[in-house]
Protein backbone atom coordinates (compact mmCIF):
# COMPACT_ATOMS: atom_id res chain seq x y z
CA UNK A 1 0.00 0.00 0.00
CA UNK A 2 2.90 2.75 0.98
CA UNK A 3 4.48 1.64 -2.87
CA UNK A 4 0.60 2.64 -4.00
CA UNK A 5 0.61 5.87 -1.91
CA UNK A 6 4.29 6.36 -3.54
CA UNK A 7 3.41 6.37 -7.12
CA UNK A 8 -0.07 8.01 -6.81
CA UNK A 9 2.12 11.24 -4.79
CA UNK A 10 4.56 11.16 -8.19
CA UNK A 11 1.60 10.96 -10.64
CA UNK A 12 -0.64 13.70 -12.37
CA UNK A 13 -2.94 12.31 -14.51
CA UNK A 14 -6.16 11.33 -13.03
CA UNK A 15 -6.83 8.41 -15.58
CA UNK A 16 -3.03 7.23 -14.62
CA UNK A 17 -4.18 7.67 -11.08
CA UNK A 18 -7.66 5.61 -11.52
CA UNK A 19 -5.65 2.67 -13.55
CA UNK A 20 -3.20 2.55 -10.49
CA UNK A 21 -5.94 2.29 -7.68
CA UNK A 22 -8.34 -0.22 -9.47
CA UNK A 23 -5.19 -2.39 -10.06
CA UNK A 24 -4.76 -2.05 -6.50
CA UNK A 25 -8.38 -2.78 -5.21
CA UNK A 26 -9.20 -5.73 -7.99
CA UNK A 27 -6.12 -7.48 -5.77
CA UNK A 28 -7.27 -6.36 -2.28
CA UNK A 29 -9.51 -9.07 0.39
CA UNK A 30 -12.40 -8.37 0.20
CA UNK A 31 -12.98 -7.77 4.11
CA UNK A 32 -9.62 -5.04 4.07
CA UNK A 33 -11.66 -2.85 1.02
CA UNK A 34 -13.69 -0.69 3.50
CA UNK A 35 -10.25 0.16 5.39
CA UNK A 36 -8.03 0.32 2.01
CA UNK A 37 -10.30 2.67 0.66
CA UNK A 38 -10.49 5.10 3.93
CA UNK A 39 -7.13 5.11 3.96
CA UNK A 40 -6.48 5.92 0.11
CA UNK A 41 -8.58 8.74 1.12
CA UNK A 42 -6.93 9.66 3.87
CA UNK A 43 -9.25 8.81 6.50
CA UNK A 44 -8.92 6.19 8.79
CA UNK A 45 -12.92 6.57 9.87
CA UNK A 46 -15.82 7.25 7.89
CA UNK A 47 -16.84 10.70 7.39
CA UNK A 48 -19.96 10.19 9.71
CA UNK A 49 -18.54 8.77 12.78
CA UNK A 50 -17.47 10.51 16.00
CA UNK A 51 -13.88 8.89 16.41
CA UNK A 52 -11.04 11.02 15.91
CA UNK A 53 -7.69 10.38 15.89
CA UNK A 54 -6.74 13.95 17.44
CA UNK A 55 -2.93 13.69 17.66
CA UNK A 56 -1.30 16.77 16.52
CA UNK A 57 2.50 17.36 15.27
CA UNK A 58 4.12 17.93 18.64
CA UNK A 59 3.51 14.56 19.83
CA UNK A 60 4.64 13.43 16.53
CA UNK A 61 8.04 14.78 16.69
CA UNK A 62 8.06 13.65 20.86
CA UNK A 63 7.07 9.76 19.49
CA UNK A 64 10.10 10.32 16.91
CA UNK A 65 12.37 11.22 19.51
CA UNK A 66 11.66 8.95 21.35
CA UNK A 67 11.91 5.91 18.70
CA UNK A 68 15.53 6.90 17.29
CA UNK A 69 16.91 8.56 20.04
CA UNK A 70 17.34 11.94 18.23
CA UNK A 71 16.47 15.23 20.11
CA UNK A 72 13.37 16.88 19.15
CA UNK A 73 15.10 20.02 18.09
CA UNK A 74 16.94 17.67 15.81
CA UNK A 75 13.72 15.88 14.35
CA UNK A 76 12.20 19.86 14.08
CA UNK A 77 14.72 20.71 12.16
CA UNK A 78 14.77 17.83 10.10
CA UNK A 79 11.16 18.75 9.36
CA UNK A 80 11.68 22.46 8.03
CA UNK A 81 14.76 21.00 6.09
CA UNK A 82 12.26 18.82 4.20
CA UNK A 83 9.32 20.71 4.79
CA UNK A 84 7.29 17.77 5.27
CA UNK A 85 6.84 15.52 8.83
CA UNK A 86 6.36 12.53 6.51
CA UNK A 87 9.46 12.77 4.45
CA UNK A 88 11.66 13.88 8.20
CA UNK A 89 9.62 10.48 9.44
CA UNK A 90 11.16 8.42 6.39
CA UNK A 91 14.67 9.98 6.75
CA UNK A 92 15.18 9.88 10.59
CA UNK A 93 13.53 6.47 11.01
CA UNK A 94 16.49 4.71 8.76
CA UNK A 95 18.59 5.08 12.10
CA UNK A 96 15.53 4.17 14.43
CA UNK A 97 16.58 2.40 18.18
CA UNK A 98 13.41 1.11 18.76
CA UNK A 99 12.26 -2.08 17.03
CA UNK A 100 9.37 -4.72 18.02
CA UNK A 101 10.94 -8.19 19.83
CA UNK A 102 9.98 -9.79 16.46
CA UNK A 103 10.70 -8.91 12.94
CA UNK A 104 7.77 -8.92 11.27
CA UNK A 105 5.91 -7.27 8.08
CA UNK A 106 3.16 -4.45 9.26
CA UNK A 107 0.09 -5.21 7.50
CA UNK A 108 -3.17 -2.41 7.15
CA UNK A 109 -5.17 -4.75 9.62
CA UNK A 110 -2.99 -3.71 12.07
CA UNK A 111 -2.17 -0.42 11.19
CA UNK A 112 -6.06 -0.21 10.94
CA UNK A 113 -6.54 -1.89 14.42
CA UNK A 114 -3.55 0.63 16.52
CA UNK A 115 -5.14 3.62 15.13
CA UNK A 116 -8.31 2.23 15.90
CA UNK A 117 -7.44 1.88 19.95
CA UNK A 118 -5.76 5.12 19.80
CA UNK A 119 -9.03 7.04 19.09
CA UNK A 120 -11.06 5.18 21.71
CA UNK A 121 -8.00 6.33 24.27
CA UNK A 122 -9.03 9.01 26.71
CA UNK A 123 -8.13 10.63 30.28
CA UNK A 124 -5.51 11.62 31.99
CA UNK A 125 -3.16 8.46 30.94
CA UNK A 126 -4.24 8.66 27.47
CA UNK A 127 -1.43 10.84 25.88
CA UNK A 128 1.23 8.18 27.16
CA UNK A 129 -1.30 5.31 25.61
CA UNK A 130 -1.24 7.12 22.30
CA UNK A 131 2.44 7.54 21.71
CA UNK A 132 2.41 3.94 22.49
CA UNK A 133 0.35 2.91 19.75
CA UNK A 134 1.82 5.02 17.31
CA UNK A 135 5.51 3.86 18.48
CA UNK A 136 4.65 0.20 18.29
CA UNK A 137 3.62 0.65 14.91
CA UNK A 138 6.66 3.30 13.54
CA UNK A 139 8.58 0.51 14.92
CA UNK A 140 7.97 -1.95 12.80
CA UNK A 141 7.78 0.43 9.06
CA UNK A 142 10.20 -0.02 6.58
CA UNK A 143 11.06 3.83 5.95
CA UNK A 144 8.90 4.01 2.88
CA UNK A 145 6.04 3.17 5.05
CA UNK A 146 6.94 5.42 7.81
CA UNK A 147 6.04 8.13 5.93
CA UNK A 148 2.35 7.53 5.30
CA UNK A 149 1.57 6.06 8.33
CA UNK A 150 2.79 9.61 9.94
CA UNK A 151 0.74 11.26 7.53
CA UNK A 152 -2.35 9.19 7.95
CA UNK A 153 -2.17 10.02 11.94
CA UNK A 154 -1.87 13.52 10.82
CA UNK A 155 -4.50 13.33 8.28
CA UNK A 156 -1.93 14.97 5.96
CA UNK A 157 -1.78 11.93 3.43
CA UNK A 158 -2.39 14.25 0.05
CA UNK A 159 -2.15 12.05 -2.39
CA UNK A 160 -4.33 14.20 -4.79
CA UNK A 161 -7.07 11.39 -4.62
CA UNK A 162 -10.26 12.68 -5.14
CA UNK A 163 -13.61 10.88 -3.69
CA UNK A 164 -14.76 10.81 -7.93
CA UNK A 165 -11.01 9.11 -8.81
CA UNK A 166 -11.63 6.44 -6.38
CA UNK A 167 -15.64 5.62 -7.51
CA UNK A 168 -14.09 5.70 -11.35
CA UNK A 169 -11.67 2.95 -10.30
CA UNK A 170 -14.01 0.92 -7.90
CA UNK A 171 -16.92 1.52 -11.29
CA UNK A 172 -13.91 0.34 -13.57
CA UNK A 173 -13.00 -2.74 -11.98
CA UNK A 174 -16.19 -4.39 -10.59
CA UNK A 175 -17.93 -3.41 -13.90
CA UNK A 176 -20.77 -1.06 -12.16
CA UNK A 177 -22.80 1.97 -13.09
CA UNK A 178 -21.09 5.12 -11.68
CA UNK A 179 -24.44 6.60 -10.60
CA UNK A 180 -25.73 4.02 -8.40
CA UNK A 181 -22.01 4.13 -6.60
CA UNK A 182 -22.93 7.43 -6.27
CA UNK A 183 -26.22 7.12 -4.82
CA UNK A 184 -25.41 4.70 -2.69
CA UNK A 185 -21.79 6.47 -1.38
CA UNK A 186 -24.47 9.34 -0.79
CA UNK A 187 -26.86 7.07 1.54
CA UNK A 188 -23.68 5.54 3.43
CA UNK A 189 -21.39 7.92 3.12
CA UNK A 190 -18.79 5.09 3.87
CA UNK A 191 -17.77 4.27 -0.34
CA UNK A 192 -15.44 1.49 1.69
CA UNK A 193 -18.72 -0.22 2.62
CA UNK A 194 -20.33 0.65 -0.94
CA UNK A 195 -17.22 -0.64 -2.77
CA UNK A 196 -17.44 -4.07 -0.92
CA UNK A 197 -20.98 -4.52 -2.24
CA UNK A 198 -20.31 -3.18 -5.43
CA UNK A 199 -17.72 -6.23 -5.93
CA UNK A 200 -19.71 -8.79 -3.97
CA UNK A 201 -23.45 -8.42 -5.35
CA UNK A 202 -22.80 -5.68 -8.64
CA UNK A 203 -25.39 -3.15 -9.61
CA UNK A 204 -28.16 -5.31 -8.54
CA UNK A 205 -27.00 -4.68 -5.19
CA UNK A 206 -26.36 -1.11 -5.34
CA UNK A 207 -29.76 -0.67 -6.36
CA UNK A 208 -30.83 -2.49 -3.09
CA UNK A 209 -28.54 -0.30 -0.77
CA UNK A 210 -30.89 1.65 1.79
CA UNK A 211 -30.88 5.11 4.01
CA UNK A 212 -29.90 3.29 8.03
CA UNK A 213 -31.52 5.68 10.45
CA UNK A 214 -28.83 6.76 12.86
CA UNK A 215 -26.54 6.88 10.04
CA UNK A 216 -26.95 10.29 8.12
CA UNK A 217 -27.08 10.99 4.19
CA UNK A 218 -25.75 13.16 2.12
CA UNK A 219 -28.35 16.43 1.54
CA UNK A 220 -29.06 17.65 -1.35
CA UNK A 221 -27.72 21.01 -2.51
CA UNK A 222 -28.67 24.27 -4.13
CA UNK A 223 -27.49 26.05 -6.58
CA UNK A 224 -27.29 29.92 -6.87
CA UNK A 225 -30.10 31.44 -9.16
CA UNK A 226 -30.19 35.62 -9.65
CA UNK A 227 -33.99 36.10 -9.77
CA UNK A 228 -37.36 34.93 -8.62
CA UNK A 229 -38.16 35.53 -12.33
CA UNK A 230 -35.42 32.87 -13.49
CA UNK A 231 -37.33 30.17 -11.28
CA UNK A 232 -40.55 30.64 -12.00
CA UNK A 233 -39.96 30.64 -15.88
CA UNK A 234 -37.89 27.45 -15.43
CA UNK A 235 -40.52 25.79 -12.52
CA UNK A 236 -43.43 27.38 -13.52
CA UNK A 237 -45.31 26.88 -10.45
CA UNK A 238 -42.11 26.79 -7.21
CA UNK A 239 -42.08 25.71 -3.66
CA UNK A 240 -40.69 28.74 -1.79
CA UNK A 241 -38.80 28.47 1.53
CA UNK A 242 -37.43 30.98 3.69
CA UNK A 243 -33.73 30.56 3.68
CA UNK A 244 -32.97 31.03 7.17
CA UNK A 245 -29.61 32.18 8.94
CA UNK A 246 -28.44 29.27 10.14
CA UNK A 247 -27.13 25.67 9.89
CA UNK A 248 -28.62 22.82 8.15
CA UNK A 249 -29.84 19.77 10.70
CA UNK A 250 -30.53 16.44 9.75
CA UNK A 251 -32.65 14.76 12.61
CA UNK A 252 -32.88 10.41 13.04
CA UNK A 253 -35.41 9.62 15.54
CA UNK A 254 -35.62 5.26 16.38
CA UNK A 255 -38.30 5.28 18.70
CA UNK A 256 -36.73 7.23 21.98
CA UNK A 257 -33.30 7.49 20.29
CA UNK A 258 -32.82 10.75 18.72
CA UNK A 259 -29.32 11.82 16.89
CA UNK A 260 -28.46 15.27 15.49
CA UNK A 261 -26.16 15.61 12.33
CA UNK A 262 -24.74 18.92 10.92
CA UNK A 263 -24.89 19.07 6.50
CA UNK A 264 -20.67 17.74 6.88
CA UNK A 265 -22.57 14.55 8.90
CA UNK A 266 -20.77 15.90 12.47
CA UNK A 267 -22.90 14.33 15.32
CA UNK A 268 -23.92 16.87 17.39
CA UNK A 269 -26.61 14.85 19.47
CA UNK A 270 -25.15 16.39 22.94
CA UNK A 271 -24.68 20.14 22.11
CA UNK A 272 -28.60 20.34 21.34
CA UNK A 273 -29.92 18.43 24.21
CA UNK A 274 -33.67 20.57 24.18
CA UNK A 275 -33.55 19.61 20.52
CA UNK A 276 -33.29 15.86 21.27
CA UNK A 277 -36.14 16.15 23.61
CA UNK A 278 -38.36 18.19 21.25
CA UNK A 279 -37.47 15.86 18.30
CA UNK A 280 -38.66 12.32 20.42
CA UNK A 281 -41.63 14.14 21.67
CA UNK A 282 -43.41 15.67 18.66
CA UNK A 283 -41.82 13.44 15.73
CA UNK A 284 -45.36 11.22 16.06
CA UNK A 285 -43.70 8.35 13.66
CA UNK A 286 -41.69 5.93 15.81
CA UNK A 287 -38.82 5.84 13.02
CA UNK A 288 -37.96 8.98 11.13
CA UNK A 289 -35.27 11.07 9.17
CA UNK A 290 -36.02 14.38 8.79
CA UNK A 291 -34.21 17.94 7.63
CA UNK A 292 -34.36 21.33 8.98
CA UNK A 293 -32.47 24.84 9.91
CA UNK A 294 -31.18 25.11 13.12
CA UNK A 295 -31.30 28.65 13.93
CA UNK A 296 -29.70 30.41 17.11
CA UNK A 297 -32.34 33.05 18.53
CA UNK A 298 -32.67 36.06 20.35
CA UNK A 299 -35.00 34.67 22.69
CA UNK A 300 -38.55 32.01 22.77
CA UNK A 301 -40.25 35.59 22.62
CA UNK A 302 -38.29 37.35 20.44
CA UNK A 303 -37.41 34.54 17.19
CA UNK A 304 -35.17 37.09 15.03
CA UNK A 305 -31.71 35.31 14.28
CA UNK A 306 -28.72 36.42 16.31
CA UNK A 307 -25.54 36.26 14.13
CA UNK A 308 -24.43 32.75 12.86
CA UNK A 309 -21.47 33.17 15.19
CA UNK A 310 -23.18 32.07 18.11
CA UNK A 311 -25.09 29.41 16.84
CA UNK A 312 -21.36 28.06 16.02
CA UNK A 313 -20.40 28.59 19.76
CA UNK A 314 -23.31 25.96 20.37
CA UNK A 315 -21.94 23.57 17.23
CA UNK A 316 -19.05 23.35 19.03
CA UNK A 317 -19.19 23.36 22.36
CA UNK A 318 -19.50 19.51 23.63
CA UNK A 319 -19.19 19.58 27.44
CA UNK A 320 -20.58 21.87 29.89
CA UNK A 321 -23.05 23.02 27.15
CA UNK A 322 -26.27 23.75 30.10
CA UNK A 323 -24.99 27.75 30.46
CA UNK A 324 -25.17 27.92 26.48
CA UNK A 325 -28.66 26.34 26.50
CA UNK A 326 -29.42 29.16 28.36
CA UNK A 327 -27.76 31.49 26.88
CA UNK A 328 -28.78 30.85 23.01
CA UNK A 329 -31.62 29.28 22.70
CA UNK A 330 -32.40 27.81 19.24
CA UNK A 331 -35.18 26.68 17.30
CA UNK A 332 -35.14 24.15 14.32
CA UNK A 333 -37.54 25.19 11.25
CA UNK A 334 -37.93 21.63 9.73
CA UNK A 335 -38.39 21.53 5.64
CA UNK A 336 -38.00 18.04 4.74
CA UNK A 337 -38.71 14.47 5.43
CA UNK A 338 -36.69 11.75 3.88
CA UNK A 339 -37.95 8.48 5.71
CA UNK A 340 -41.04 7.69 7.91
CA UNK A 341 -41.32 4.36 9.44
CA UNK A 342 -39.84 1.52 7.09
CA UNK A 343 -41.05 3.66 4.05
CA UNK A 344 -38.18 5.50 1.72
CA UNK A 345 -39.38 9.13 0.87
CA UNK A 346 -36.74 10.00 -1.57
CA UNK A 347 -38.21 9.55 -4.78
CA UNK A 348 -41.49 11.11 -3.68
CA UNK A 349 -42.23 13.91 -4.95
CA UNK A 350 -41.52 17.74 -2.92
CA UNK A 351 -45.21 18.65 -2.35
CA UNK A 352 -46.37 14.92 -1.28
CA UNK A 353 -43.29 14.40 1.50
CA UNK A 354 -44.17 18.27 2.72
CA UNK A 355 -47.36 17.12 3.49
CA UNK A 356 -46.20 14.06 5.37
CA UNK A 357 -44.16 16.33 7.40
CA UNK A 358 -46.93 18.32 8.59
CA UNK A 359 -48.87 15.39 9.10
CA UNK A 360 -45.97 13.80 11.71
CA UNK A 361 -44.63 16.69 13.08
CA UNK A 362 -46.29 18.75 16.27
CA UNK A 363 -45.45 22.12 15.89
CA UNK A 364 -44.16 23.91 19.56
CA UNK A 365 -42.19 26.96 20.26
CA UNK A 366 -38.42 25.90 18.98
CA UNK A 367 -39.80 23.04 16.83
CA UNK A 368 -41.43 23.91 14.11
CA UNK A 369 -42.21 23.19 9.71
CA UNK A 370 -40.67 26.35 8.05
CA UNK A 371 -43.06 28.86 6.44
CA UNK A 372 -43.98 27.49 2.61
CA UNK A 373 -45.74 28.94 -0.40
CA UNK A 374 -46.57 27.27 -3.37
CA UNK A 375 -47.55 30.29 -6.08
CA UNK A 376 -46.73 30.72 -9.76
CA UNK A 377 -47.05 34.51 -8.86
CA UNK A 378 -44.18 36.67 -9.18
CA UNK A 379 -45.69 39.52 -7.02
CA UNK A 380 -46.98 36.58 -4.29
CA UNK A 381 -42.91 35.13 -4.45
CA UNK A 382 -41.51 38.32 -3.94
CA UNK A 383 -43.61 39.67 -1.25
CA UNK A 384 -42.10 35.98 0.83
CA UNK A 385 -38.94 37.16 -0.31
CA UNK A 386 -38.85 40.60 1.47
CA UNK A 387 -40.73 38.64 4.89
CA UNK A 388 -37.44 36.53 4.95
CA UNK A 389 -35.42 39.86 4.53
CA UNK A 390 -37.51 41.54 6.96
CA UNK A 391 -37.52 38.82 9.31
CA UNK A 392 -33.18 38.79 9.49
CA UNK A 393 -32.55 36.02 7.32
CA UNK A 394 -31.05 35.58 4.05
CA UNK A 395 -33.42 35.11 1.08
CA UNK A 396 -35.20 32.48 0.26
CA UNK A 397 -35.39 29.02 -0.70
CA UNK A 398 -36.57 28.18 -3.85
CA UNK A 399 -37.80 24.50 -5.05
CA UNK A 400 -39.20 22.25 -7.73
CA UNK A 401 -42.39 20.96 -6.16
CA UNK A 402 -42.34 17.77 -7.94
CA UNK A 403 -38.89 17.13 -7.37
CA UNK A 404 -37.81 13.72 -5.73
CA UNK A 405 -35.07 13.98 -3.30
CA UNK A 406 -31.03 13.66 -4.53
CA UNK A 407 -28.53 13.39 -1.80
CA UNK A 408 -25.17 14.51 -2.36
CA UNK A 409 -25.99 16.56 -5.24
CA UNK A 410 -26.63 19.67 -7.65
CA UNK A 411 -29.44 18.96 -9.94
CA UNK A 412 -31.30 21.76 -10.49
CA UNK A 413 -34.00 21.17 -8.04
CA UNK A 414 -33.41 23.42 -5.43
CA UNK A 415 -31.96 27.26 -5.92
CA UNK A 416 -31.17 30.02 -3.45
CA UNK A 417 -31.52 33.77 -3.71
CA UNK A 418 -29.95 35.86 -1.24
CA UNK A 419 -30.05 39.69 -0.85
CA UNK A 420 -26.19 39.78 -0.45
CA UNK A 421 -23.35 38.84 -3.47
CA UNK A 422 -22.12 35.44 -3.51
CA UNK A 423 -20.00 34.91 -1.32
CA UNK A 424 -17.23 31.70 -1.57
CA UNK A 425 -16.46 28.96 0.93
CA UNK A 426 -13.01 28.78 1.19
CA UNK A 427 -10.34 27.00 3.08
CA UNK A 428 -7.32 28.34 4.92
CA UNK A 429 -3.90 26.48 3.54
CA UNK A 430 -1.54 29.23 4.94
CA UNK A 431 -1.16 32.36 7.21
CA UNK A 432 1.30 34.64 7.59
CA UNK A 433 2.24 36.24 11.62
CA UNK A 434 1.41 39.47 12.56
CA UNK A 435 3.72 42.45 14.10
CA UNK A 436 3.62 44.56 16.49
CA UNK A 437 0.46 44.13 19.72
CA UNK A 438 -0.67 41.39 16.43
CA UNK A 439 2.95 39.21 16.85
CA UNK A 440 0.62 36.84 18.53
CA UNK A 441 -1.65 36.45 16.19
CA UNK A 442 -2.40 35.04 12.09
CA UNK A 443 -2.93 37.89 10.37
CA UNK A 444 -2.61 37.31 7.04
CA UNK A 445 -4.68 33.97 5.57
CA UNK A 446 -3.90 32.13 2.38
CA UNK A 447 -6.99 30.75 1.20
CA UNK A 448 -7.69 27.93 -0.82
CA UNK A 449 -10.60 26.36 -3.57
CA UNK A 450 -10.80 22.60 -4.46
CA UNK A 451 -10.41 20.72 -7.22
CA UNK A 452 -13.56 18.71 -7.58
CA UNK A 453 -11.83 15.56 -9.27
CA UNK A 454 -8.86 15.44 -7.08
CA UNK A 455 -9.31 17.24 -4.17
CA UNK A 456 -6.52 19.24 -4.55
CA UNK A 457 -6.80 22.76 -3.54
CA UNK A 458 -5.46 25.94 -5.09
CA UNK A 459 -4.92 29.23 -3.61
CA UNK A 460 -7.21 32.43 -4.95
CA UNK A 461 -5.67 35.03 -2.48
CA UNK A 462 -4.84 36.19 0.77
CA UNK A 463 -7.08 37.57 3.44
CA UNK A 464 -5.66 40.13 5.34
CA UNK A 465 -8.46 43.52 6.38
CA UNK A 466 -11.76 43.25 7.45
CA UNK A 467 -11.35 40.63 10.90
CA UNK A 468 -11.80 42.74 14.33
CA UNK A 469 -9.07 41.90 16.67
CA UNK A 470 -11.29 39.06 18.26
CA UNK A 471 -11.67 37.42 14.90
CA UNK A 472 -8.02 37.93 14.23
CA UNK A 473 -7.68 36.21 17.96
CA UNK A 474 -10.28 32.91 16.89
CA UNK A 475 -8.89 32.42 13.54
CA UNK A 476 -5.51 31.78 15.25
CA UNK A 477 -6.72 29.74 17.72
CA UNK A 478 -8.11 27.55 15.40
CA UNK A 479 -5.62 27.44 13.17
CA UNK A 480 -2.39 27.07 15.43
CA UNK A 481 -2.78 23.28 15.86
CA UNK A 482 -2.95 22.85 12.44
CA UNK A 483 0.46 24.21 12.03
CA UNK A 484 2.21 21.87 9.48
CA UNK A 485 5.29 23.90 9.31
CA UNK A 486 6.88 27.48 9.89
CA UNK A 487 9.57 29.36 7.95
CA UNK A 488 10.41 32.81 8.99
CA UNK A 489 6.92 34.28 10.12
CA UNK A 490 5.36 31.91 6.81
CA UNK A 491 3.39 29.42 7.96
CA UNK A 492 1.65 26.00 6.02
CA UNK A 493 -1.77 25.43 7.26
CA UNK A 494 -3.40 21.58 7.19
CA UNK A 495 -6.84 22.49 5.08
CA UNK A 496 -9.44 22.18 7.64
CA UNK A 497 -11.23 25.59 8.49
CA UNK A 498 -13.63 26.67 6.63
CA UNK A 499 -14.23 30.74 6.03
CA UNK A 500 -16.99 32.16 3.93
CA UNK A 501 -15.68 35.17 2.23
CA UNK A 502 -16.99 38.21 0.63
CA UNK A 503 -15.08 40.20 -2.05
CA UNK A 504 -14.84 42.79 -4.94
CA UNK A 505 -14.27 40.56 -7.72
CA UNK A 506 -12.21 38.16 -9.57
CA UNK A 507 -8.89 38.69 -11.71
CA UNK A 508 -6.74 36.64 -13.36
CA UNK A 509 -3.57 36.33 -11.61
CA UNK A 510 -0.46 34.21 -11.84
CA UNK A 511 0.50 34.61 -8.41
CA UNK A 512 -2.02 32.16 -6.96
CA UNK A 513 -2.39 28.46 -8.06
CA UNK A 514 -5.84 28.54 -9.44
CA UNK A 515 -4.96 31.03 -12.03
CA UNK A 516 -7.31 33.63 -10.69
CA UNK A 517 -7.20 36.22 -7.51
CA UNK A 518 -9.97 37.46 -5.40
CA UNK A 519 -9.96 41.23 -5.02
CA UNK A 520 -10.76 42.57 -1.53
CA UNK A 521 -11.43 39.07 -0.11
CA UNK A 522 -13.25 39.83 3.48
CA UNK A 523 -14.63 37.59 6.18
CA UNK A 524 -18.45 37.34 6.51
CA UNK A 525 -17.76 34.28 8.78
CA UNK A 526 -16.30 30.83 10.53
CA UNK A 527 -17.74 28.10 9.01
CA UNK A 528 -18.00 25.64 11.88
CA UNK A 529 -20.67 23.82 10.00
CA UNK A 530 -18.88 23.19 6.59
CA UNK A 531 -16.09 21.13 6.21
CA UNK A 532 -13.17 20.60 2.98
CA UNK A 533 -15.23 18.64 1.49
CA UNK A 534 -17.56 22.24 0.86
CA UNK A 535 -15.26 24.22 0.36
CA UNK A 536 -16.37 25.97 -3.38
CA UNK A 537 -14.46 24.11 -6.54
CA UNK A 538 -12.85 25.16 -9.30
CA UNK A 539 -15.48 25.27 -11.34
CA UNK A 540 -17.85 27.17 -9.40
CA UNK A 541 -15.00 30.05 -9.52
CA UNK A 542 -15.25 29.70 -14.09
CA UNK A 543 -19.00 29.53 -13.25
CA UNK A 544 -19.15 32.91 -11.15
CA UNK A 545 -16.49 34.54 -13.71
CA UNK A 546 -18.92 33.58 -16.87
CA UNK A 547 -21.92 34.59 -15.42
CA UNK A 548 -21.14 37.77 -15.34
Amino acid sequence: MAELFQQLEKTSGRLEKTSMISDFISKTPVDLMPTVLLFLRGRVFPLWSEKEMGIGDKLMIKVLSNITGASEIKVEERIREKGDIGLAAEEILVNKTQTTLFTQKLTVEKVHYNLKKLAELSGKKSREKKMGYISELLSMTEPLESRYIVRLILEELRLGVGEGTVRDAIASVFNVDASLLDRARSLRCDLGEVAKIARLEGDEGLRRVSMKPGRPIEVMLAQKAGSIEEILEKFKTSAFEIKYDGARLQIHKVGDNVELFTRRLERVTKQFPEIVSAARDNIKASTAVVEGELVAIQSREDRNPRPFQDLSKRIRRKHEIKDLVERIPVEVNLFDIVLINERDLLGERLVDRRKILEKNVKKTDNFRVSEYLVTSDPKEAKDFYQKAIDMGHEGVMVKNPKAPYQPGSRVGFMYKIKQVMETLDLVVVGATWGEGRRAHWMSSFLLALRDGDTGEFFTVGRMATGLTDEQFKEVTSLLKPLIVVESGKEIEIKPKVVLEVAYDEIQKSPTYESGYALRFPRLVRIRYDKGIRDVNTLSRLNDLITSK
